[in-house]
């Protein structure tokens, strides 16, 4: 099956609780790189020089809301992955990709706390409406309104306003891991993405974990 070339992106801007930084989107791209055989380019929207094709961002939207700055109207030609910089990708996602590459949205699921998140996603199409209605009104507004569980943050927005299926709908839903300290090392075979939740619980935090030992290199 034949499919355009795909961008995966990510974002990056400097700082806050978790210090992300270019050594993070080198990981990424590196996973990728390794796990990733169809046709793809790699970008990043930062507000640094990265090591890959660089979208400046704006200074606008602190912390995950510059996550809407990948809506803005001709960012990207073709289908877009977009990846959270603290994700470790375990094993290929080909799959992944091929199983997803016909659907208009597709957010990532947390099940525990059932919040349909931007952590991961897949869109094809122009979604730019979702920059006009973030520039709408005043980012206070758009606190104010997903300021907490289960609608919090950017991902609220987002999933309000997409006709959206979900990976773990069209996936096996042991792909997908949420890390945590607690977890039990011989279960995770299958786990092609490995995902990270809370701020003090990140790849940088939890370097002992099999999986991000052999993979977040």
């Amino acid at each position: 099956m034949a499919i355009e070339t795909i961008n995966v992106a990510c974002v990056l801007r400097q700082g806050g609780k978790v210090g992300y930084d270019a050594a993070w989107v080198q990981k990424l791209k590196d996973a990728v790189s390794r796990n990733l055989t169809l046709p793809h380019k790699f970008i990043c929207l930062s507000d640094c020089n990265v090591p890959c094709e660089r979208i400046p961002l704006d200074t606008g939207g602190d912390g995950f809301w510059a996550k809407m700055q990948l809506f803005k109207p001709g960012i990207f030609t073709g289908p877009v992955l977009y990846i959270d910089l603290d994700t470790v990708i375990c094993q290929n996602i080909d799959e992944v990709i091929l199983k997803v590459s016909n659907e208009e949205f597709v957010m990532w699921y947390e099940s525990d706390k059932q919040v349909h998140s931007s952590a991961m996603m897949w869109w094809n199409g122009d979604h730019s409406y979702l920059w006009n209605l973030y520039l709408s009104t005043s980012l206070s507004h758009w606190k104010n309104i997903y300021g907490a569980m289960p609608l919090y943050g950017d991902q609220a927005l987002i999933s309000e306003n997409t006709k959206h299926t979900l990976f773990t709908d069209l996936l096996p839903t042991e792909w997908f891991h949420i890390a945590s300290k607690k977890d039990n090392f011989s279960n995770l075979d299958n786990v092609k993405i490995l995902h990270f939740r809370k701020t003090h619980t990140k790849p940088s935090t939890l370097i002992t974990h099999p999986l991000v030992k052999q993979h977040w290199i």
